[in-house]
């Protein structure tokens, strides 16, 4: 396996949005507090002036505006991005609900995208906006989806597959609030609609990257090998549901009272397959040493991933910011 050193880090750029405005340094403090009761909040859907657009869902939409904000924010062009050797990842739990909520109660003929189409309608539009026609995967497991989607793309990098990764993530809840705020859901409110978008490149730490999945009775002990094997220099909690969130929480404090825990709904609220990509973010955005251990569970499956941190950050071109 050949891994080439391209920057100070994998991530070359990164874009996100959330139902509480763009950038990480919109996120509050204490999500549950912002909310102040609300149960969904949304993004504000951005104005499309592209006539190929004009009847392309919110989501897409979303999507697209993501990828350009992640150019923006970093040094790799949009002729760099299209062709082969890009590849596309694109992890949601809730992001094509709205599509088949709508073929199911509205007027079928208005009705743009069906239910066995409406998951491959985001990177769909993507992949046309850009021209990339590199490897494409697309993951709709829940919660576990944004750490499975990395894995895929530091897999994909590390066999030569392509020269970039970009990871995408859409999460929406507002057209079908009713569904997803029912009685029968067990998400912790507030649900946050989220996009965010990873641009990766190949690296010498790529090699580090780690994943782990199993059945809830493996979920501690995967956590416990990963801890115990490696220097961690930090840990992100990924979960929608409070009593995961908390269980773990208070185990990883009894065993390993220094290591700093990072509860990611705490800052953002519930936005499923986003949540890891934002963990992710917001530990490298610390400039720690060492890797961060992102945490998730969807229903009986945990998924366990190891990443490593790098101390240069990215300034808003995608420079190098030393210090």
């Amino acid at each position: 396996m050949t891994v080439f050193a391209t920057s100070a880090t994998m991530v070359r750029g990164s874009s996100v949005t959330t139902g509480w405005g763009p950038g990480l340094q919109s996120l509050p403090v204490d999500a549950h507090m912002a909310a102040d009761g609300c149960r969904v909040v949304p993004i504000a859907t951005p104005v499309c002036h592209d006539e190929r657009l004009r009847r392309a869902t919110r989501e897409c939409v979303l999507a697209v505006v993501a990828v350009e904000q992640a150019l923006a924010n970093s040094t790799v062009t949009r002729s760099e991005l299209a062709g082969p050797r890009t590849a596309l990842i694109y992890a949601s739990a809730s992001a094509y609900a709205a599509a088949n909520w709508a073929f199911l109660v509205e007027d079928k003929e208005q009705t743009v995208f069906f239910p066995y189409t409406a998951a491959s309608a985001v990177p769909g539009e993507v992949t046309i906006q850009f021209g990339i026609t590199g490897p494409y995967l697309s993951l709709l497991s829940g919660a576990n989806a944004g750490i499975e989607a990395l894995w895929q793309a530091a897999m994909l990098l590390a066999s030569d597959q392509c020269d970039r990764a970009l990871v995408l993530g859409v999460e929406t809840f507002a057209a079908c609030e009713d569904l997803f705020t029912a009685g029968r859901w067990l998400l912790d409110a507030p649900l946050v609609e989220a996009v965010t978008c990873l641009i990766l490149e190949r690296h010498a730490l790529l090699g580090e990257v780690d994943y782990s999945a199993g059945s809830s009775e493996d979920g501690l002990t995967m956590i416990d090998a990963r801890l115990e094997s490696q220097t961690t220099a930090a840990v992100s909690l990924c979960l929608p549901t409070a009593g995961d969130t908390h269980h773990i929480g208070q185990r990883l404090q009894d065993r390993w009272p220094d290591l700093p825990v990072t509860v990611v709904s705490n800052r953002v609220g519930t936005c499923l397959a986003c949540t890891p990509l934002i963990g992710l973010l917001l530990s490298l955005a610390e400039a720690r040493h060492g890797h961060v251990l992102l945490i998730s569970r969807w229903w009986d499956v945990w998924s366990v991933l190891r990443w490593p941190l790098v101390a240069d950050r990215l300034s808003s071109r995608g420079e190098r910011k030393d210090g």
